[in-house]
């Protein structure tokens, strides 16, 4: 008799064993679950201004801040200036969008005095942009 032929018992006992456990917990439709207390929103809450810079920044990081969001920017709207006017794919006018998006954001973070913001988002314009991949 080959070996697995003995062995063919156990494992289909030890399969209908594992399956015939019952569930022990009380299955409650969701409709009836008691729902759970919702956060009040009693009072109107202001969120205070993002400061333009970190608390120590000096007049020249500052001024680097912007020359640093400055030179991003122009390197998406180059980026972009390359694929204006062709058929781009999907993938691409997607991209696109995105950038826009990202760019609409660095001019609200600057008009907010944001510059620490700003100069993050128009990194991620200048990193998005260069995937465009237009010549």
């Amino acid at each position: 008799m080959h070996p697995f032929r003995r062995l063919a018992p156990l494992a289909l006992a030890l399969l209908l064993a594992g399956c015939a456990h019952t569930s022990r917990t009380k299955h409650v439709p969701i409709e009836s679950r008691p729902t759970p207390p919702q956060p009040t929103t009693g009072g109107a809450t202001t969120t205070k201004p993002k400061p333009a810079t970190a608390p120590h920044a000096t007049p020249s990081s500052t001024a680097s801040l912007h020359h640093r969001v400055a030179n991003d920017t122009l390197a998406v709207h180059a980026a972009m200036a390359r694929c204006a006017g062709r058929t781009l794919l999907p993938d691409q006018g997607s991209t696109m969008d995105a950038v826009n998006s990202l760019l609409a954001d660095v001019r609200l973070a600057l008009a907010q005095g944001d510059a620490t913001h700003a100069e993050s988002l128009a990194r991620q314009a200048r990193s998005l942009a260069s995937s465009l991949g237009c010549p």
